[in-house]
């Protein structure tokens, strides 16, 4: 019998423990309600580092083009190497490459340009008595020097330092100094000259007849014998050679 009254006791404390653990217990804690002013939300507003808007893609030609050349530079990494996406160095190329291929392409641009223009673009529409197309004609098949001759005796001496240089460049051409073409440049014939005396020569009376002819500068008797000079220096340095 105690042992029963025991067991009962037991079994109800039991019971009792576990109703209380499964009771509900409320929260009474006072609770403060914070708000924002509009004045505080502004603030929040214009500060950048809240701004969590996704910006567009640039969708400008030039992003356009850099983005399709990327993509080709990457399926050309893909092909070579065998990999989807680039890490690392080969991250960093593919995003260089592109920009040195346009600025590469500019700088080629530019200088076909500035190569078309430089015989043309200070060129008068009526050059006395020559022509750009003369050029030819008269350093293979014309007596320089007796044209010289009849322009000194015409007072033209414009003209005169016109065909000093053309003998000039005949001269180089015939040593072979210089590979000269129509559609080169003074500043390629420069280029083209290995020695250093007569590069720096040939750069004076190209800046003379430059200053001259394309210039329109007149030149006078006594101005004209202190510019023969330089290219009488220049001739015989080169028939020396």
């Amino acid at each position: 019998m105690i042992k029963f009254f025991l067991a009962f006791l037991f079994c109800t404390s039991l019971a009792f423990s576990q109703t209380d653990s499964l009771s509900v217990v409320y929260d009474n804690t006072k609770t403060e309600t914070k708000e924002i002013s509009e004045k505080s939300l502004e603030k929040y507003k214009d500060n950048p580092n809240f701004n969590y808007t996704e910006k567009p893609e640039s969708t400008s030609i030039i992003a356009k083009f850099f983005r399709w050349l990327k993509n080709i530079v990457l399926k050309i990494f893909e092909y070579i190497f065998g990999v989807e996406k680039a890490t690392g160095i080969l991250s960093f190329i593919l995003k260089t490459v592109p920009y040195l291929l346009l600025g590469f392409l500019v700088f080629l641009l530019v200088r076909l340009f500035l190569k078309y223009n430089q015989k043309h673009i200070h060129t008068p529409q009526k050059l006395a008595n020559i022509t750009i197309s003369d050029e030819e004609h008269i350093i293979k098949n014309e007596d320089i020097e007796a044209l010289i001759s009849n322009a000194l005796k015409e007072q033209n001496y414009r003209l005169a330092i016109r065909y000093y240089y053309l003998l000039s460049l005949k001269y180089l051409t015939e040593k072979k100094l210089i590979d000269w073409q129509q559609q080169k440049t003074n500043t390629d014939y420069i280029s083209e000259l290995e020695s250093e005396g007569l590069k720096h020569d040939f750069e004076q009376a190209t800046h003379v007849y430059d200053y001259v002819w394309y210039g329109e500068f007149q030149v006078e008797n006594t101005k004209f014998e202190s510019l023969k000079t330089i290219f009488e220096t220049l001739n015989n340095s080169i028939k020396a050679i």
